[in-house]
């Protein structure tokens, strides 16, 4: 591979890392806002009423569900075209950032105000 083509499709690569980076982090923004809004906000008072390990299952039940999110997230965000996917050889999907959800999950998980409320609290009451 010569010197120019190398470039390009390095200079390709980082675009499509940004690119897959920027949807990962939007879609984990916009699908924590939802469950936050779909569990409600976080009522101390309630959970004060609750035994430790109701607490527990309740985490690990939705742990669960956040694991079968990351995976259809990250098994649909590879069929997002890439617009330069094919320009000098360049194949998108070889790109190690589409098929490792890694940024999702970190916004997925950072922007849950619920479930982090939840953990605190737990955390709280088993000191």
């Amino acid at each position: 591979m010569n010197l120019k083509k190398e470039i390009i499709v390095r200079g390709i690569k980082l675009l499509d890392i940004g690119y897959i980076t920027a949807i990962y982090s939007l879609l984990g923004i916009f699908l924590a806002k939802v469950c936050d809004k779909i569990n409600g906000p976080f009522d101390k008072e309630k959970e004060d009423k609750k035994p430790i390990w109701r607490i527990l299952v309740e985490l690990i039940l939705y742990l669960w569900f956040i694991g079968i999110v990351i995976y259809i997230v990250r098994n649909i965000v590879p069929l997002i075209p890439f617009p330069l996917d094919g320009v000098y050889g360049f194949k998108h999907i070889l790109v190690k950032e589409v098929i490792h959800a890694t940024m999702f999950s970190i916004t997925f998980f950072y922007f849950q105000t619920y479930y982090k409320n939840k953990i605190e609290h737990l955390l709280h009451r088993l000191q």
